[in-house]
Order: structure tokens, then C-alpha cells, then sequence
């Protein structure tokens, strides 16, 4: 989202605070949300009751006391959700709070007094699910202008989430087995295949040709790493006849998400909700997930040995074209009933201790190689620098 009217704004700001704030006839002194200056949106991380300081921002120093008032607008998540294509929600009642609907700014001064907006608790806040509360600035004791870009600000309230994973490591991995010959599969004119995944090495270019497999059918629809035509840890899409590497090249020891969103037309690698690489899929086969080959669909393997050595969780499978927005905010968890949602491995728990339900209900349930699952514990998601 881009909020031109900001930056010729700001920059005028930083003009009149160096030159004592002189106005021109097309100018007047504004306030604003500090730290809005490129963008009204704020993440706040929480895994508990949190809260963060809100400051006001005034274009030059006060001459006097300058009382700025706050409110929370509910009605502005659906503005948001608009101007994005979000679909964010207002916070639980009763889960919030704004210390005060009041700030100032001082003589002498050009940042007010900070309030503190609060997470109160989380007993009711939904699995998954985006959360956003707007901010705005109403008023001005003095009459002062309101920097309309910046007169709402947005906080997204990502859930910090604490799971855990399997690691697929020494020929470890998993097959859907239930995927081959069900025909709803065998041709998808539009399809998203995601997960998160973590590297524990990559492959050397000599072995086999250097190729680490994430997920998907061989021949087909798959995301590895590494290839003869590429480096061991670049992401590359493979299958019905075409590749595509990202030019993105990973590092081992942390998570990313990567995913490929083909719409039929353009079929796009995307690394942690951003688009990387495209090429036109156009007169490309349709996607054939049940396809048998290689025995089907897998989980960090594809042919002749192309085991994955990392950690994988959130892996889907959509029968429609996600969005770059979708990809960023649901890289942790989303509803098993999402719209056009084929398959849905958390890969978190085990009922038995060697499969890993399909959430959605569908019934493709992903099988372990090797019987007993080894778990690792307490992983976060997202990961907060």
C-alpha cells in the first residue's frame, strides 16, 4: 500500500523544523501518529497480555501545551481490509484497552506524551485468525491540522504461536498415498502448494544431482532445492516441463516460507509472502497431484533418494490462486474450512505416531517412512527478530 501524500508531507515537516517552522500560503502545521511517516501499519507480536506506547507527532515545536485526543475506530478494519484485500478482525471485546484517550505535547516540544494500548488478555481470541485495531487521532486542542494519511493507525496483532515439528532427516519422509488416482486431483487448472520449512544442510552438488525435495509430485508439481542448473540452496519449481529458481538463496538454521501459485496463466515462486521468480504457465498441462509417478505426492522426497534434511510444518495444498497478502499473514495457522483448502498438514501431532491427519477432513492423511515420529519442540511462529 502506498501513501504518497506521507512523504511530500514528512518532508515538508523535516523543511520547517529546520527553519523554525516558517509557513507558507499552501502549507500549515499538521500532527500525526509518530513513526507513520511511511506507512500507517504497526505490527505488534503477542503470545500474552502486551502493550506498546503510542506517541503523537507534531510538524514544529509547540509554543504551548497542545492536547491531542485518541480514539479506537473498529469501523475502520473493514477501510483496511478494503485497501488491502485483508480480511482482519476487530479484537475480542474486552481483550483491550487505550490508557488514555489523551495525549500531549508539550511547549517546547514536537512529540507528545505517550498512552499505551494494551492486550488485556487472549482467552478469546480465535486460532489463527488476523486481528487489527485502528488507532485515530480526533482532535487538537489548538485547532491544529490532522496529516490525513497518517490519521489512522493500524496495529496488526500477529499471535505468536508455539508448536512443534518433525525433522525429516537421514531418508525420512512423508507420502500421501491416498492422493494417487483420485481424479478431483488429476486436473487442477489453478493451484497453491506452501509450507514453512527450515534447513538443517543442503545436498552437494554431487549428489543425485544435488537436489533436497520439499513437496509435491515429481515430474509434476514439485519445490526442491538445488538442481544441476542451479545452486544447492535455491528454491526451484519443477514439473510438466518447465523449472523456475528463485533468485533468493537460502541460509540453514532458519524458517521461511516458500510457496508456488500457479493461475493457470503465470506461476509464481514466492519466499516468505514476497513473489521471487514467474514464468507463463499458459500452454502448460494441468496440475496432476494424483498422478502416480515416483508413488505420488510426498513430503521431503521426490525420486531415486532426493530427501529433504529439515524441518517442515504448515504444508497445504489450495485449489485457487493465493494472494501475496494470504501468504504473508497465514504462514502459521489457518482455518482447516478456508475456502478452495485441498490439504492441510500442520505436521504438529500424531495420533497414532506415525500419520499426520489432513485437517481438512479430505482424507489425505500424510504417512511416515519410518513408523515413530521424533518431534522437536517449542517452535515459534512467526519469528520475531
Amino acid at each position: 500500500m502506498k501513501f504518497n501524500k506521507i512523504l511530500s508531507a514528512m518532508a515538508l515537516a523535516a523543511t520547517m523544523l529546520a527553519t523554525g517552522c516558517h509557513k507558507s500560503l499552501e502549507y500549515s502545521d499538521v500532527v500525526f501518529f509518530t513513526g507513520t511517516e511511511s506507512s500507517p501499519v504497526t505490527n505488534m507480536y503477542v503470545d500474552g497480555p502486551s502493550s506498546m506506547g503510542v506517541t503523537v507527532t507534531s510538524s514544529c515545536k509547540m509554543t504551548s501545551d497542545v492536547d491531542v485526543t485518541l480514539a479506537i475506530d473498529p469501523a475502520a478494519v473493514d477501510t483496511y481490509n478494503a485497501q488491502t484485500g485483508a480480511s482482519y478482525k476487530m479484537l475480542p471485546e474486552g481483550s483491550y484497552q487505550l490508557s488514555s484517550d489523551r495525549v500531549t505535547i508539550s511547549a517546547g516540544s514536537n512529540v507528545s506524551s505517550s498512552a499505551l494500548f494494551e492486550i488485556t488478555t487472549m482467552e478469546d481470541f480465535e486460532d489463527g485468525a488476523l486481528y487489527c485495531v485502528p488507532l485515530k487521532i480526533t482532535s487538537t486542542s489548538n485547532g491544529m491540522g490532522i496529516l490525513g494519511a497518517s490519521q489512522t493507525q493500524y496495529v496488526l496483532i500477529n499471535q505468536i504461536i508455539t508448536t512443534k515439528c518433525v525433522n525429516l532427516e537421514q531418508s525420512w519422509y512423508f507420502s500421501v498415498p491416498s492422493m494417487m488416482g483420485d481424479a478431483s486431483l488429476s486436473d487442477m487448472g489453478v493451484c497453491t502448494m506452501e509450507c514453512r520449512v527450515f534447513m538443517n544442510s543442503f545436498y552437494s552438488a554431487s549428489s543425485n544431482p544435488g537436489i533436497a525435495s520439499v513437496i509435491g509430485v515429481e515430474e509434476n508439481f514439485l519445490l526442491r532445492f538445488g538442481d544441476i542448473s542451479c545452486d544447492k540452496n535455491q528454491l526451484q519449481y519443477a514439473g510438466r516441463g518447465a523449472s523456475v529458481t528463485s533468485s533468493t538463496h537460502f541460509n540453514t538454521g532458519q524458517w521461511d516460507h516458500i510457496a508456488v501459485v500457479d493461475t493457470g496463466s503465470e506461476l509464481t515462486l514466492y519466499i516468505n509472502g514476497e513473489a521471487d521468480q514467474t514464468l507463463d504457465s499458459s500452454t502448460k498441462s494441468a496440475i496432476n497431484l494424483a498422478w502416480d509417478y515416483m508413488e505420488g505426492f510426498h513430503i521431503g522426497r521426490s525420486e531415486r533418494g532426493r530427501y529433504m534434511n529439515g524441518c517442515v510444518s504448515e504444508a497445504r495444498v489450495w485449489n485457487r490462486a493465493l494472494t501475496s497478502v494470504e501468504l504473508k499473514n497465514n504462514q502459521c495457522y489457518v482455518s482447516p474450512d478456508s475456502e478452495g483448502l485441498v490439504a492441510y498438514w500442520r505436521l504438529d501431532e500424531s495420533e497414532d505416531g506415525s500419520t499426520v491427519k489432513d485437517l481438512t477432513g479430505h482424507g489425505y492423511d500424510a504417512v511416515s517412512s519410518k513408523g515413530s515420529i521424533t518431534w522437536f519442540e517449542n517452535i515459534k511462529c512467526p519469528v520475531v527478530e
